[in-house]
C-alpha cells in the first residue's frame, strides 16, 4: 500500500539505508501456472497450426497468473530467509547485521511485478532475487 512505501522510506532515511527498485521483465513468465490451461495455435505457429497445446507458464491475461508470480515470488523470498509483516503481506523482512555488527532489518516491497529492496546491502539482496 501508499502507507507501507512512505513507512519504508522513513524507515530507510532514519537507519541510513540503501534502497534499490526493480521492475521484473516477463514476471508472469517465471511463474509456472497454478491451473490447465490449453490453446489452440494459432497462424504464427506455422506447421503447428490447430494443434493443441498445453499452456505451461503463467500467461499475461490468465485471470491466475497473478496469483501464480505472487505465489512463486513468496516462496523465492521465503527461501531467502523473510517472513512477511502482520500488517502489510506484501512487505517481507528479516533480520541482519551491519559491518558494524549492529542489528537491523532488511525489506523487501512487492506490487505485482514491481520490488523495492531497502538494505545496507540493497545491491546484494537484489541480486539474490
Amino acid at each position: 500500500s501508499r502507507d507501507s512505501v512512505r513507512i519504508l522510506l522513513m524507515i530507510a532515511a532514519l537507519n541510513d539505508l540503501d534502497m534499490q527498485a526493480a521492475d521484473i521483465q516477463n514476471a508472469f513468465l517465471t511463474a509456472p501456472n497454478l491451473e490447465k490451461c490449453y490453446m489452440v495455435a494459432g497462424p504464427e505457429f506455422l506447421d503447428e497450426e490447430g494443434k493443441v497445446f498445453l499452456v505451461k507458464r503463467a500467461l499475461y491475461g490468465l485471470t491466475s497468473a497473478p496469483q501464480a508470480f505472487r505465489s512463486f515470488l513468496a516462496q523465492h523470498i521465503e527461501d531467502l530467509g523473510f517472513f512477511p509483516s502482520e500488517a502489510d503481506p506484501d512487505v517481507w523482512m528479516r533480520p541482519a547485521m551491519r559491518a558494524d555488527q549492529s542489528e537491523y532489518y532488511e525489506y523487501i516491497l512487492c506490487y505485482v511485478d514491481d520490488i523495492l529492496c531497502i538494505s545496507a546491502k540493497a545491491t546484494a539482496v537484489m541480486e539474490q532475487l
